[in-house]
């Protein structure tokens, strides 16, 4: 009897000590730990001495840009090993919610006889009214054990009713780490739409300085033709000294602006290789993005909103909190208001969210359309300026216009080409915005 009840005890002493320890120890328990932690591969103890090597590449297409962009994204691979450590620790609440589902102390029912009449009962013990009986030992020895019985009754349920409420702790910690890991995906998704947004972003900007600088030494040529001319003029006394002083200085400055444009290129195509994994090399060619702009079309803002990163953390959020309100119980009057309040804050955000989006969904919007209509303002104006070179040609041709007067418009020519070419290249990137807002990524 007393090795049970000493056996009892220890069980007791050891469910109320709370859940097992988190870190099980398992077979795979190298793959768990977190100097390991995604690939199996030992991560190196210095980051400067675990840099990869430099991928040396001659030309740039945005298919070969958005591929090195999502394979380098350091934000994507920590965001894999969170949600590995995440799956990790839901693994480890699970076996100590089994463990906890098991642990359930049966509580002993009924009680010894402990009166002269129950032992009788009990007994058999016929009373003839001639033989004394005294059954004062056992009933105190009876009453004694009762009352001890009683008392680990008592234990075993204040027990059960705390490994109940560590059980009800750990399904709340399990919804709270799926709702971590629906986080955890979400964000994953986000940072791969927008790396892709940023590194388009990044090409198109390199992309439309390249051509900016062609633009830019043409039309230098243009002004040193300018200055060739001034000082044939002023050799023939036609000119001043004034205007090839003007002239020069023109050129001057246009040296000036195609020097900075060239430093920006280098800065960006430096920043792009950085960010891609890549030997920067100055020599590195860009392809040409196909894309014709088309009209906008609007979609729902309910629908767009349903697909939104930032929308589904809000309505985990809300989720989570409704969760915790109902299951949660609450010791005191306080605590029930606490978990009210908190549930209608992540409400009131949640509302607050789908507003400030839906506001940022219709600047999105009017920022592609006013693209596009920056496009077809660029082809008219091209129109018209292919219309006035062909007139011009003609007068030329008829000896109304210097060849020195034609060969410049010429240049004009080439400018609104240029301005098209650079409006398309901005309604293809408000193009991107609207994509990747449609498809979840609201900025």
């Amino acid at each position: 009897m007393r090795k049970e009840v000493a056996a009892c005890i220890l069980s007791f002493a050891l469910l109320a000590g709370g859940p097992a320890s988190s870190f099980a120890a398992d077979d795979d328990n190298v793959t768990r730990s977190g100097y390991t932690a995604t690939t199996g591969e030992q991560l190196g103890s210095s980051f400067v001495g675990s840099g990869n090597q430099l991928l040396p590449l001659k030309r740039l297409d945005l298919d070969k840009v958005l591929d090195l962009a999502l394979h380098n994204s350091y934000n994507l691979r920590l965001l894999g090993m969170k949600l590995t450590a995440l799956s990790q620790k839901e693994r480890s609440l699970q076996k100590q919610k089994d463990k906890l589902d098991d642990s359930t102390i049966p509580i002993g029912s009924g009680s010894l006889p402990a009166t002269p009449e129950e032992l009788k009962a009990v007994y058999g013990i016929e009373d003839d009214g001639e033989t004394e009986l005294w059954l004062g030992p056992v009933s105190h020895t009876n009453q004694a054990v009762n009352q001890v019985m009683q008392g680990m009754s008592g234990i075993a349920a204040a027990l059960n009713q705390q490994i109940a409420s560590q059980r009800e702790q750990v399904k709340l910690a399990l919804d709270q780490m799926e709702t971590e890991q629906s986080d955890t995906l979400i964000d994953m998704e986000k940072a791969r739409t927008g790396a892709q947004l940023q590194i388009t972003s990044q090409y198109v900007q390199l992309l439309s300085l390249d051509k900016q600088i062609d633009l830019n030494e043409r039309y230098l040529k243009v002004l040193i033709g300018d200055y060739d001319r001034a000082v044939t003029l002023k050799q023939e006394a036609i000119g001043s000294a004034e205007d090839i002083r003007a002239a020069q200085r023109l050129v001057r400055d246009q040296e000036k602006q195609l020097d900075t444009l060239r430093d920006n290129y280098k800065l960006a195509l430096v920043q792009l290789c950085f960010d891609l994994g890549l030997a920067y090399d100055p020599e590195i060619t860009l392809q040409e993005i196909s894309y014709n702009p088309e009209p906008v079309t609007r979609k729902d803002t309910t629908k767009i909103l349903a697909n939104s990163y930032d929308m589904k953390h809000q309505w985990n959020a809300v989720f989570l909190a409704n969760n915790q309100e109902i299951h949660t119980n609450a010791p005191n009057e306080d605590e029930e208001n606490y978990l009210y309040t908190m549930t209608r804050i992540a409400n009131v955000q949640a509302e607050q969210t789908s507003l400030e989006l839906s506001k940022k969904i219709s600047k999105t919007y009017s920022d592609a359309e006013t693209a596009y209509k920056a496009y077809q303002n660029a082809a008219e104006d091209l129109t018209d300026t292919q219309v006035d070179y062909a007139n011009m040609e003609v007068r030329y041709k008829n000896g109304f216009v210097s060849r020195y007067d034609f060969n410049k418009y010429g240049f004009t020519l080439t400018q609104q080409e240029a301005a098209l070419d650079l409006t398309r290249l901005q309604a293809f990137m408000a193009d991107q915005a609207v994509k990747a807002m449609e498809k979840g990524l609201i900025n």
